[in-house]
């Protein structure tokens, strides 16, 4: 099984400047421009097709998945923030310095929302839900928000969950490939060359989405 896990595209819950997980927004035009390029790249017919129940996850899986049936699984929503909710970046490191969903993922507990460990049962439970019946030569798409991606993908890769702080943001409708046949093999890490070709890429991620200076692709199971 070859396992292409994406982040949605643009929203207009990204364009505001605000931490946002459960508000529930559609995608922009850029989003949907985003989606489109990644769909005609890919240029996949998905066998399955998983997606988180916001409108943004939902709405970029309807493009990519063509006719293919959308699977709803409330599992792959974005980890709940708590008091963090709608509060502009800004304020964040001054008001919650503990909560550093970037470099502190692995021991992280939002105010009033999630802690790794929900968001980690949360994979784990959609992994043994939707994977376990998926023929061996199926391509499949996943299709969830910035931190449950990387959740996801350091829980498919069996590593330890320290490494989740080493794997760096995405931009919106990049994606990772997993092969899953045998032993989970990382193909693709945060893929994003469709959004050069149409100068999609978010303005200024190069300054904020990188995490860890370790390649997270070389670090092994160690």
């Amino acid at each position: 099984m070859k396992l292409y896990i994406m982040r949605h595209g643009e929203s207009y819950s990204n364009i505001g400047g605000k931490m946002v997980s459960s508000q529930d927004t559609e995608l922009t035009p850029r989003g949907i421009a985003q989606t489109q390029a990644a769909k005609d790249y890919i240029n996949l017919n998905f066998d399955y097709v998983f997606s988180s129940p916001l409108k943004r996850a939902k709405q970029t899986a309807d493009i990519m998945a063509g006719d293919t049936t959308v699977k709803i699984y409330d599992d792959l929503r974005e980890m709940e923030v708590g008091l963090l909710e709608g509060m502009p970046f800004s304020e964040i490191e001054e008001k919650f310095p503990n909560a550093d969903s970037g470099k502190g993922l692995a021991t992280i507990q939002f105010p009033e929302g999630e802690s790794f460990d929900c968001i980690l049962a949360r994979c784990k439970r959609f992994i043994l839900e939707a994977m376990s019946d998926i023929k061996a030569d199926a391509n499949v798409l996943v299709v969830c928000h910035g931190i449950t991606k990387r959740v996801l993908v350091n829980t498919l890769l069996n590593r330890p969950r320290d490494h989740v702080n080493h794997l760096n943001w995405c931009d919106n409708t990049a994606f990772t490939v997993v092969d899953m046949s045998d032993t989970p093999k990382l193909i693709h890490l945060n893929y994003f060359n469709h959004l050069v070709a149409g100068d999609l890429r978010t303005e200024g991620f190069h300054t904020w989405g990188k995490l860890s200076d370790e390649d997270y692709a070389e670090m092994g199971h160690s």
